[in-house]
Protein backbone atom coordinates (compact mmCIF):
# COMPACT_ATOMS: atom_id res chain seq x y z
CA UNK A 1 0.00 0.00 0.00
CA UNK A 2 2.79 2.39 0.89
CA UNK A 3 4.46 1.76 -2.49
CA UNK A 4 1.19 2.49 -4.32
CA UNK A 5 0.74 5.71 -2.35
CA UNK A 6 4.22 6.90 -3.26
CA UNK A 7 3.63 6.15 -6.93
CA UNK A 8 0.28 7.97 -6.82
CA UNK A 9 1.89 10.97 -5.13
CA UNK A 10 4.61 11.15 -7.77
CA UNK A 11 2.00 10.90 -10.50
CA UNK A 12 -0.07 13.71 -9.03
CA UNK A 13 3.04 15.88 -8.72
CA UNK A 14 3.87 15.25 -12.36
CA UNK A 15 0.44 16.06 -13.78
CA UNK A 16 0.15 19.09 -11.52
CA UNK A 17 3.38 20.72 -12.72
CA UNK A 18 2.69 24.16 -14.12
CA UNK A 19 4.23 25.27 -17.40
CA UNK A 20 7.29 27.46 -16.89
CA UNK A 21 8.66 30.07 -19.30
CA UNK A 22 12.36 30.86 -19.59
CA UNK A 23 14.18 33.42 -21.71
CA UNK A 24 17.68 34.53 -22.59
CA UNK A 25 18.10 38.01 -24.11
CA UNK A 26 21.51 38.87 -25.60
CA UNK A 27 22.21 42.43 -26.72
CA UNK A 28 25.56 43.77 -27.91
CA UNK A 29 26.25 47.24 -29.26
CA UNK A 30 29.68 48.26 -28.00
CA UNK A 31 32.16 45.69 -29.27
CA UNK A 32 35.84 46.10 -28.26
CA UNK A 33 37.72 48.57 -30.47
CA UNK A 34 40.30 45.91 -31.38
CA UNK A 35 37.65 43.44 -32.50
CA UNK A 36 37.15 45.01 -35.92
CA UNK A 37 33.40 45.40 -35.35
CA UNK A 38 31.61 48.73 -35.73
CA UNK A 39 29.26 50.12 -33.11
CA UNK A 40 25.60 49.15 -33.33
CA UNK A 41 22.72 49.28 -30.84
CA UNK A 42 21.92 45.68 -30.00
CA UNK A 43 21.96 46.60 -26.31
CA UNK A 44 18.98 48.94 -26.86
CA UNK A 45 16.82 45.94 -27.74
CA UNK A 46 17.21 44.25 -24.35
CA UNK A 47 14.79 46.37 -22.26
CA UNK A 48 12.23 46.28 -25.07
CA UNK A 49 12.22 42.48 -25.16
CA UNK A 50 12.40 42.20 -21.35
CA UNK A 51 9.27 44.34 -20.97
CA UNK A 52 7.48 42.43 -23.72
CA UNK A 53 8.21 39.02 -22.20
CA UNK A 54 7.06 40.14 -18.77
CA UNK A 55 3.78 41.22 -20.37
CA UNK A 56 3.49 37.66 -21.74
CA UNK A 57 3.68 36.03 -18.29
CA UNK A 58 7.42 35.38 -18.21
CA UNK A 59 8.56 35.75 -14.61
CA UNK A 60 11.43 38.24 -14.20
CA UNK A 61 13.39 35.61 -12.28
CA UNK A 62 13.24 33.35 -15.35
CA UNK A 63 14.46 36.02 -17.79
CA UNK A 64 18.24 36.14 -18.14
CA UNK A 65 19.96 38.99 -19.99
CA UNK A 66 23.53 39.49 -21.17
CA UNK A 67 24.50 42.97 -22.35
CA UNK A 68 27.72 44.07 -24.07
CA UNK A 69 30.79 42.81 -22.13
CA UNK A 70 28.60 40.30 -20.26
CA UNK A 71 27.79 38.57 -23.53
CA UNK A 72 30.97 36.59 -24.13
CA UNK A 73 30.92 33.23 -25.86
CA UNK A 74 31.41 31.43 -22.54
CA UNK A 75 28.69 33.32 -20.66
CA UNK A 76 26.17 32.90 -23.48
CA UNK A 77 26.75 29.15 -23.60
CA UNK A 78 26.75 29.03 -19.80
CA UNK A 79 23.36 30.72 -19.58
CA UNK A 80 21.95 28.44 -22.27
CA UNK A 81 23.06 25.44 -20.21
CA UNK A 82 21.57 27.01 -17.09
CA UNK A 83 18.22 27.23 -18.82
CA UNK A 84 18.60 23.65 -20.04
CA UNK A 85 19.15 22.48 -16.46
CA UNK A 86 15.95 24.19 -15.29
CA UNK A 87 13.39 23.25 -17.95
CA UNK A 88 10.98 20.36 -17.92
CA UNK A 89 8.30 18.81 -20.10
CA UNK A 90 5.95 21.33 -21.67
CA UNK A 91 7.96 24.44 -20.84
CA UNK A 92 8.58 27.42 -23.14
CA UNK A 93 12.06 28.73 -23.99
CA UNK A 94 12.61 32.05 -25.77
CA UNK A 95 16.12 33.00 -26.98
CA UNK A 96 16.83 36.45 -28.43
CA UNK A 97 20.10 37.65 -30.00
CA UNK A 98 20.72 41.26 -31.04
CA UNK A 99 24.22 41.86 -32.34
CA UNK A 100 26.52 41.28 -35.28
CA UNK A 101 26.29 38.17 -37.43
CA UNK A 102 28.86 36.66 -39.77
CA UNK A 103 29.41 33.72 -42.07
CA UNK A 104 32.21 31.36 -41.01
CA UNK A 105 34.00 28.67 -43.02
CA UNK A 106 32.06 25.40 -42.70
CA UNK A 107 34.45 22.78 -41.32
CA UNK A 108 32.14 19.76 -41.16
CA UNK A 109 30.56 19.97 -44.60
CA UNK A 110 26.91 20.38 -43.67
CA UNK A 111 26.38 23.66 -45.56
CA UNK A 112 25.77 23.74 -49.31
CA UNK A 113 27.47 27.12 -49.72
CA UNK A 114 30.48 26.16 -47.60
CA UNK A 115 29.73 28.61 -44.76
CA UNK A 116 28.07 28.35 -41.37
CA UNK A 117 26.00 31.21 -40.00
CA UNK A 118 27.29 32.60 -36.70
CA UNK A 119 26.36 34.93 -33.89
CA UNK A 120 29.18 37.27 -32.90
CA UNK A 121 29.62 37.47 -29.09
CA UNK A 122 31.43 40.35 -27.39
CA UNK A 123 34.77 38.52 -27.47
CA UNK A 124 34.67 37.39 -31.11
CA UNK A 125 36.85 39.19 -33.63
CA UNK A 126 35.95 39.99 -37.21
CA UNK A 127 38.94 38.43 -38.97
CA UNK A 128 40.93 35.20 -38.68
CA UNK A 129 44.46 35.54 -37.34
CA UNK A 130 46.46 32.37 -36.87
CA UNK A 131 47.34 31.59 -33.23
CA UNK A 132 45.70 34.87 -32.16
CA UNK A 133 42.03 34.41 -32.98
CA UNK A 134 40.84 31.45 -35.01
CA UNK A 135 37.07 31.72 -34.57
CA UNK A 136 36.79 29.92 -31.24
CA UNK A 137 34.38 32.51 -29.83
CA UNK A 138 31.96 32.64 -32.76
CA UNK A 139 28.72 30.81 -31.94
CA UNK A 140 27.96 28.92 -35.14
CA UNK A 141 24.67 27.38 -36.16
CA UNK A 142 26.03 23.85 -35.67
CA UNK A 143 26.36 24.54 -31.94
CA UNK A 144 22.87 26.07 -31.77
CA UNK A 145 21.41 23.12 -33.67
CA UNK A 146 22.98 20.68 -31.21
CA UNK A 147 21.79 22.68 -28.19
CA UNK A 148 18.26 23.11 -29.52
CA UNK A 149 18.09 19.41 -30.37
CA UNK A 150 18.86 18.51 -26.76
CA UNK A 151 16.45 21.13 -25.51
CA UNK A 152 13.68 19.88 -27.79
CA UNK A 153 13.97 16.38 -26.32
CA UNK A 154 13.81 17.69 -22.76
CA UNK A 155 10.80 19.91 -23.43
CA UNK A 156 8.84 17.19 -25.18
CA UNK A 157 6.15 17.52 -27.82
CA UNK A 158 4.18 20.12 -25.86
CA UNK A 159 7.18 22.33 -25.18
CA UNK A 160 8.03 25.35 -27.30
CA UNK A 161 11.26 26.96 -28.48
CA UNK A 162 11.33 30.42 -30.06
CA UNK A 163 14.63 31.84 -31.33
CA UNK A 164 14.81 35.43 -32.59
CA UNK A 165 18.01 36.56 -34.33
CA UNK A 166 18.15 40.31 -34.95
CA UNK A 167 21.48 40.11 -36.77
CA UNK A 168 22.60 39.51 -40.32
CA UNK A 169 25.32 37.58 -42.10
CA UNK A 170 25.92 39.83 -45.09
CA UNK A 171 26.19 43.47 -46.10
CA UNK A 172 28.92 46.00 -46.66
CA UNK A 173 28.60 47.70 -43.30
CA UNK A 174 29.57 50.99 -44.95
CA UNK A 175 26.55 52.18 -46.92
CA UNK A 176 25.01 55.22 -45.27
CA UNK A 177 21.59 56.77 -45.07
CA UNK A 178 21.56 60.43 -43.96
CA UNK A 179 25.01 59.77 -42.53
CA UNK A 180 23.76 57.27 -39.96
CA UNK A 181 23.07 53.71 -41.00
CA UNK A 182 23.90 50.86 -38.64
CA UNK A 183 24.17 47.41 -40.19
CA UNK A 184 24.30 44.32 -38.03
CA UNK A 185 26.77 42.15 -39.89
CA UNK A 186 29.33 42.08 -42.68
CA UNK A 187 29.93 40.56 -46.09
CA UNK A 188 33.50 39.81 -44.98
CA UNK A 189 33.41 36.11 -44.26
CA UNK A 190 35.45 34.62 -41.44
CA UNK A 191 37.70 32.39 -43.51
CA UNK A 192 39.34 29.51 -41.64
CA UNK A 193 42.14 27.76 -43.55
CA UNK A 194 41.03 24.15 -44.00
CA UNK A 195 43.77 21.56 -44.46
CA UNK A 196 41.38 18.77 -45.48
CA UNK A 197 38.35 18.78 -47.78
CA UNK A 198 34.97 19.06 -46.09
CA UNK A 199 32.96 15.84 -45.89
CA UNK A 200 29.40 16.64 -46.86
CA UNK A 201 26.80 15.63 -44.34
CA UNK A 202 23.32 16.75 -43.43
CA UNK A 203 21.78 17.12 -40.00
CA UNK A 204 18.10 16.41 -39.42
CA UNK A 205 16.16 19.60 -38.66
CA UNK A 206 14.61 19.96 -35.23
CA UNK A 207 11.18 21.48 -34.81
CA UNK A 208 11.38 24.96 -33.33
CA UNK A 209 10.58 28.44 -34.53
CA UNK A 210 13.64 30.37 -35.70
CA UNK A 211 13.16 33.89 -37.06
CA UNK A 212 16.01 35.96 -38.51
CA UNK A 213 15.79 39.67 -39.32
CA UNK A 214 16.75 39.21 -42.97
CA UNK A 215 17.62 36.69 -45.64
CA UNK A 216 21.24 35.52 -45.82
CA UNK A 217 21.84 37.71 -48.88
CA UNK A 218 20.31 40.85 -47.33
CA UNK A 219 21.48 43.39 -44.77
CA UNK A 220 19.82 44.05 -41.42
CA UNK A 221 19.55 47.82 -40.97
CA UNK A 222 18.71 49.29 -37.61
CA UNK A 223 15.51 51.26 -37.15
CA UNK A 224 15.40 54.77 -35.64
CA UNK A 225 12.35 55.07 -33.42
CA UNK A 226 10.39 58.21 -32.61
CA UNK A 227 12.19 58.28 -29.24
CA UNK A 228 15.43 59.02 -31.11
CA UNK A 229 17.04 55.65 -30.31
CA UNK A 230 18.12 52.91 -32.71
CA UNK A 231 16.75 49.39 -32.42
CA UNK A 232 16.80 46.19 -34.39
CA UNK A 233 13.70 46.27 -36.62
CA UNK A 234 12.73 42.71 -35.73
CA UNK A 235 13.21 43.32 -32.00
CA UNK A 236 11.15 46.50 -32.15
CA UNK A 237 8.38 44.72 -34.04
CA UNK A 238 8.29 41.78 -31.62
CA UNK A 239 8.01 44.16 -28.67
CA UNK A 240 5.48 46.56 -30.18
CA UNK A 241 3.50 44.66 -32.78
CA UNK A 242 0.46 44.29 -30.53
CA UNK A 243 -1.03 40.95 -31.55
CA UNK A 244 -1.86 38.45 -28.81
CA UNK A 245 0.60 35.52 -29.10
CA UNK A 246 -1.81 33.31 -27.14
CA UNK A 247 -4.59 33.81 -29.69
CA UNK A 248 -2.87 34.46 -33.02
CA UNK A 249 -1.23 31.64 -34.96
CA UNK A 250 2.54 31.99 -35.02
CA UNK A 251 2.44 32.27 -38.81
CA UNK A 252 0.30 35.40 -38.45
CA UNK A 253 2.72 36.80 -35.88
CA UNK A 254 5.68 36.26 -38.20
CA UNK A 255 3.77 37.80 -41.12
CA UNK A 256 3.04 40.89 -39.04
CA UNK A 257 6.69 41.21 -37.98
CA UNK A 258 7.77 40.84 -41.60
CA UNK A 259 5.37 43.56 -42.74
CA UNK A 260 6.79 46.00 -40.19
CA UNK A 261 10.43 45.22 -41.01
CA UNK A 262 9.91 45.59 -44.75
CA UNK A 263 8.11 48.91 -44.26
CA UNK A 264 10.71 50.60 -42.02
CA UNK A 265 13.82 49.41 -43.85
CA UNK A 266 15.37 51.74 -46.45
CA UNK A 267 16.76 48.70 -48.30
CA UNK A 268 15.11 45.43 -49.36
CA UNK A 269 14.77 43.35 -46.19
CA UNK A 270 12.44 40.51 -45.26
CA UNK A 271 12.42 37.96 -42.47
CA UNK A 272 13.78 34.46 -42.78
CA UNK A 273 12.09 31.80 -40.67
CA UNK A 274 11.92 28.07 -40.33
CA UNK A 275 10.41 25.40 -38.15
CA UNK A 276 7.47 25.61 -35.84
CA UNK A 277 7.38 26.06 -32.07
CA UNK A 278 5.53 22.83 -31.30
CA UNK A 279 4.01 19.76 -32.89
CA UNK A 280 0.90 20.23 -30.75
CA UNK A 281 0.31 23.98 -30.95
CA UNK A 282 0.41 26.67 -33.59
CA UNK A 283 0.48 29.50 -31.05
CA UNK A 284 3.69 31.33 -30.20
CA UNK A 285 3.50 30.97 -26.41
Amino acid sequence: MRKISIILLLFLCFIGRAQEKYALIIGIGDYPTNSGWNKIHGDNDVPLIQKYLESQDFQPSNIFSLVNSQATCATIKGQLEKIYSKVGLGDVVYIHFSGHGQQVTDLNGDEDDGYDEAWVPFDAKKAYEREVYEGENHIIDDYLNSYLSRLRLKLGAKGKIIVISDACHSGTGSRGFDGEDFVRGTNEKFEIPASVPNIKQKEQPVEWLFVAACKSYQTNHEFKSSDGNYYGPLSFSVANEGKNPYLEEYSEMVASWNKFVSEVSFYPQSLDNEGRPSKKSNKLF
